[in-house]
């Protein structure tokens, strides 16, 4: 009897130690689905990320020679019209607005020296600046979040005769 008693005990001990067993294994199974999930969570949300970043991209380079155009048309204008040439320039600065508010920014050329990963050297003519200094712009350079989309074409100093 007390043999039958230690037995039901024992099974009852293994039954209890199995279900213990069996919930440690749905608690560590459930702690990985968790972080499965977190991690797909995050690596959706940066390829949304990336995706809108390449789109928008494309966008702002097929938006940019409307832009120059705009430059070259205000730089261009005749002075007779100021009322059509006022209108041109808030269309202009709306579009320079919209730009920035979309993290684009112009690369600044004035007087600063050559650097290739900004800058595309078209001329390099001899001037009284040193050598390697940007003389002049003949396309504006952009970035957009920090990274170059357009290169500036310059034309540089080739130092003095």
């Amino acid at each position: 009897m007390a043999k039958e008693k230690k037995s039901k005990e024992t099974k009852e001990q293994l039954q209890e130690n199995s279900k213990d067993k069996a919930l440690s294994e749905m608690v560590g199974l459930l702690k990985r689905t968790q972080a499965n999930f977190e991690n797909f969570r995050k690596q959706t949300e940066k390829r949304v990320s990336d995706i809108q970043s390449v789109a928008s991209k494309d966008i702002i380079l097929q938006l940019l020679p409307i832009v120059d155009n705009f430059h070259l048309a205000l730089k261009n204008a005749p002075q007779e019209n100021t009322d059509f040439l006022q209108g041109v320039e808030l269309i202009y600065s709306q579009f320079n607005s919209l730009l920035e508010d979309n993290g684009v920014e112009t690369l600044t050329t004035e007087k600063k020296l050559f650097d290739p990963y900004y800058h595309e050297a078209l001329m390099k003519t001899p001037s009284e600046e040193p050598e390697n200094t940007i003389i002049e712009e003949f396309q504006k350079g952009y970035s957009l979040h920090g990274n170059v989309i357009r290169h500036a074409r310059v034309k540089v100093s080739a130092g003095k005769k």
